[in-house]
């Protein structure tokens, strides 16, 4: 009996020394433990850290749950992807920092930042040379330097611009408010002139006039004296423009007695205005945030997986990296590889309505005529209405394309 067991034992070892053989390395769990590192640079210290914070994390959700299912997908493979985040500290500086960290120590291939201008010229000028692809997350000024171009071989950007949601807001102005004729736009300092002729151009062809323009510096927490000089235009209504501080702008209006409609064409959710200004501040306000209480599917999705992470109040400026991060993910494995200036080429193929998928709805590359390339994103957008310090859901609307 003894040598019929060891017979057997013998048997059953030979055989599994032979699967080992036959199978090899190269198996589908082998291939899944495959890694990618993927760096995010956002401000998350600084005025707008609330906001930096919840991109990051809508990042971390999109990445967790592509993890979950086995990692990327790139032709054979399967790579699992290390999400490094880093803080821009909400400077040109910081964001530079941040990304000769990413791109020359932890050898990430994509780096995906930041909010402002400068800072997306700073990030690029570091993953150009080593062929990193810089995922442009957010531009405050559109066609600056820092923005997409020919010249600029390894950036897409991921976002859209704030200059598009123009024609929707002010055709929202004048439906909802039509004696609302007198506008005063406040905006940063950071080189926005163009994007003020434009809003004034839009303004004028629907029979409003921009009978102010107030600047503030970067880094501003005290809104009141801004604000100030804004009312002494005696607008009808004001137009806070590319700014993650608008509830903070919206409750200096208010306190200085402006009950006049207020709008943000920031894609900073209603909801974290609503929660800083206040309710009482929270009426006659529309903006290009989402209003949660009417997600997609896959925004429910989204804010049930915070819930679960972070068992915190949710941020719906969350869905806007969410996306981000799923476009980039859509592009990695369309391309069928990790190689940046193949995903490049195969988002400049993505023209098709559709082509790409958002929470917001059908997505696609576009903008060639305004930057020479196509590498923007375009999609449906929002727009939320705080009336009585309650969100209400006007719709998606569609901007003209760039």
């Amino acid at each position: 009996m003894k040598e019929k067991s060891k017979s057997w034992i013998m048997v059953v070892f030979s055989v599994l020394v032979a699967a080992v053989l036959i199978i090899g390395p190269n198996t589908s769990a082998e291939a899944a433990t495959k890694h990618l590192k993927i760096g995010v640079i956002m401000p998350i210290s600084g005025p707008i850290s609330v906001v930096g914070m919840a991109l990051s994390r809508g990042f971390e959700i999109c990445f967790d749950k592509v993890n979950e299912r086995g990692g990327l997908k790139v032709g054979a493979d399967r790579y699992i992807i290390d999400l490094i985040v880093e803080d821009s500290k909400l400077s040109p500086d910081g964001a530079g920092a941040a990304a000769r960290k990413l791109v020359h120590k932890d050898g990430a291939k994509f780096v995906i930042g930041a909010i402002l201008s400068q800072s997306a010229v700073a990030i690029y000028q570091v993953c150009a040379p080593a062929k990193a692809l810089h995922v442009i997350s957010w531009l405050d000024v559109p066609t600056h330097p820092g923005d997409v171009s020919p010249q600029k071989p390894f950036a897409v950007r991921v976002a859209i611009s704030s200059d598009v949601m123009y024609e929707m807001d002010y055709d929202y102005l004048k439906q909802t408010y039509p004696k609302s004729k007198r506008v005063v736009v406040v905006a940063p300092d950071g080189g926005y002139e163009r994007m003020i002729e434009r809003a004034t151009e839009v303004a004028k062809t629907r029979g409003i006039d921009i009978v102010g323009v107030e600047m503030w510096p970067m880094g501003t927490s005290d809104f009141l004296p801004v604000y100030t000089k804004a009312l002494s235009h005696k607008p009808h209504a004001i137009h806070a423009m590319v700014s993650a501080q608008a509830n903070y702008q919206l409750r200096a209006a208010r306190q200085l007695g402006f009950t006049g409609p207020f709008f943000s064409d920031s894609p900073l959710g209603p909801d974290v205005i609503l929660r800083t200004a206040g309710p009482d501040a929270s009426h006659d306000v529309f903006c290009n945030g989402m209003d949660i209480n009417h997600a997609t599917p896959v925004m429910k999705d989204v804010m049930s997986r915070w819930q679960k992470k972070y068992n915190e109040p949710f941020v719906s400026d969350t869905l806007m990296a969410y996306d981000m991060g799923w476009i980039l993910v859509q592009g990695i494995e369309k391309a069928g590889s990790v190689d940046p200036t193949k995903v490049v080429k195969m988002f400049d193929s993505l023209t098709a309505p559709g082509s790409l998928k958002t929470s917001f709805g059908p997505g696609s590359m576009g903008g060639f005529q305004r930057f020479g390339v196509n590498r923007v994103l375009t999609r449906s957008l929002p727009i939320s209405r705080l009336r009585q310090g309650k969100i209400e859901f006007v719709g998606f609307k569609t901007p003209i394309i760039q």
